[in-house]
């Protein structure tokens, strides 16, 4: 799919347009435009209950934010079932390749010198409602290192707060060497193993990640493990020291995708990944806090569950607006090789699996 510039003069010019041939639909769209037609005001209806801002509830205001920002996601669910809008549910953001540390598995490093490597302000707002007016729900920023972002007075936390405004959630991933103090709904630290390993893997980062997991006070904090050759044998361990921080939510999963741009050979093999996940199914059922749900961990042994790839939308530092698979216009398609739980979970919430909708609760709304 050929990626389709984002327009900073008139951002909103691709709304209900095409990102490389495939149309998207926005919260505007009527595909039932006959006048009269039931469907036709039942979409109307769903659209404007989505935008409601609704009475304050008489037990408080949290739980009437709570609400509010939690009632765009059935109304996805119905848009994407009852009426066949193929809107997107996830945004990754990758705001810049510039990143502090050299990690092994990481592709995106080594391009931090290009040419358009780091998003401007504009760029990231502009960016910002191209998304909201595709009809996505959640935004992630990621990069690079996310919070290394900055355009003259603007940084990451002037990002999340116009983000907030305009998605009922929003998200990063970091790699945890900077204070975990910004203001976003869910934060993601990347720790890849005990601190041997996730030393060899992550430029020595360990004992500064750790530290700023210990003084977190975030009320969603999660760690993020990218399974591989190197440190499949640390997720337990680490897991049993992760449960002795306050803030620590839980830990998701994901397998190490080779994306074919010089990172390190850490692939699994076929053997290695059915004995990992298998692991980590026992773990799940021994109560330790994995998030991952257990049919989408299974399924990814043989990577037979089926990918709706058209609920993710893409953002490179560039501009460029993909629809569609994680790697498009990043690396090498290989799906036989994926290892992106997050696309496997949120394909399966589509799908109605209870698995993958409680594992979305649990992270984003609980």
């Amino acid at each position: 799919m050929t990626a389709s510039r984002c327009a900073i003069e008139n951002p909103l010019k691709l709304v209900g347009g095409n990102y490389g041939g495939r149309k998207i639909l926005t919260p505007f769209s009527q595909p039932f435009r006959k006048s009269g037609n039931l469907f036709t005001q039942m979409n109307r209806s769903l659209v404007k209950f989505s935008n409601v801002q609704m009475a304050e509830p008489r037990w408080g205001r949290f739980f009437g934010m709570t609400i509010r920002r939690a009632a765009p996601f059935p109304v996805f669910f119905f848009r994407r079932k009852l009426f066949g809008q193929k809107i997107p549910l996830l945004a990754s953001f990758k705001l810049t390749y510039r990143c502090n540390l050299s990690c092994l598995a990481c592709p995106f490093h080594r391009r931090a010198e290009e040419e358009r490597a780091h998003m401007s302000w504009s760029m990231a707002r502009a960016s910002l409602d191209v998304l909201k007016h595709a009809g996505a729900l959640i935004v992630v920023f990621e990069g690079g290192e996310p919070f290394l972002w900055r355009d003259g007075r603007h940084d990451l936390r002037d990002l999340i707060d116009y983000a907030r405004r305009l998605f009922p959630r929003v998200a990063v991933t970091t790699n945890g060497t900077f204070p975990l103090d910004v203001p976003a709904d869910v934060l993601w630290v990347s720790l890849d193993g005990l601190r041997e390993v996730h030393n060899r893997l992550r430029s020595g980062s360990f004992d500064k990640v750790w530290a700023n997991l210990r003084a977190s006070r975030h009320r969603r904090l999660f760690v993020h493990f990218t399974i591989n050759r190197e440190n499949r044998r640390d997720i337990r361990p680490l897991l049993k020291q992760l449960q002795e921080i306050p803030a620590f939510r839980g830990m998701t999963v994901q397998l190490f995708y080779p994306y074919g741009q010089g990172e390190a050979p850490l692939a699994l093999s076929e053997r290695e990944r059915r004995d990992v996940l298998e692991e980590v199914i026992e773990m799940k059922k021994q109560g330790l806090p994995i998030l991952n749900s257990t049919g989408r961990l299974r399924a990814m042994i043989q990577n037979d569950w089926r990918c709706h790839d058209d609920i993710l939308i893409n953002v490179d530092p560039d501009g460029a607006i993909t629809r569609g698979c994680y790697v498009k216009s990043r690396g090498r398609i290989n799906c036989q090789e994926c290892g992106f739980s997050p696309v496997s979970e949120a394909s399966g919430a589509l799908d109605l699996l209870l698995g993958s909708l409680k594992a979305g609760w649990s992270i984003f709304l609980k």
